[in-house]
């Protein structure tokens, strides 16, 4: 067969797949594929006006780090289902040096802002960016929450 007729001939079965052509009877048979969980884009990371910026410049070493465990944290609250219904875009990163925990919350002060909270520089200046396990469980805390049991035996999702 010509490449020219082979094309033809296969126009049809892939017009059939993407809905725009009848599909054969075969074709018709066959069971629905299982759609994939699909995972909401990354948030942008943006640090605030008041953010001690100096070790977390977009490329150094601190913020590379941070990056690579949300990315990973994302990856987690995906498939986790986490993110059903979820429309984050931006999460403004303010520091807090003695936190214990990184935490995330909608701040009403700061135009209503997503804030992740965490100790990401201490208070001897020290840049400390969170682990993924960290960020994970803030994301969890944030969208699902702690059972008061959880709460209760566990501490989680209460930070100091």
């Amino acid at each position: 067969m010509r490449a020219g007729c082979r094309a033809r001939a296969l126009a049809p079965a892939a017009l059939a797949l993407a809905g725009l052509w009848p599909a054969p009877a075969a074709q018709a048979r066959q069971p629905e594929r299982v759609a994939v969980r699909e995972c909401v884009p990354v948030p942008a990371l943006m640090l605030r006006p008041d953010f001690p910026t100096g070790r977390f410049t977009a490329g150094s070493p601190e913020h590379r780090a941070l990056v690579r465990s949300f990315r990973e944290a994302w990856r987690r609250s995906c498939a986790a289902g986490l993110q059903r219904g979820m429309a984050w875009t931006r999460l403004y990163l303010r520091n807090a040096p003695a936190a214990n925990v990184a935490q995330i919350y909608v701040d009403p002060e700061a135009q209503g802002w997503l804030i992740l909270e965490a100790p990401f520089v201490t208070e001897a200046g020290v840049a400390r960016p969170p682990e993924a396990a960290d960020l994970a469980e803030a994301i969890y805390c944030h969208v699902r929450g702690a059972t008061p049991r959880e709460q209760e035996e566990d501490g989680r999702c209460l930070p100091d």
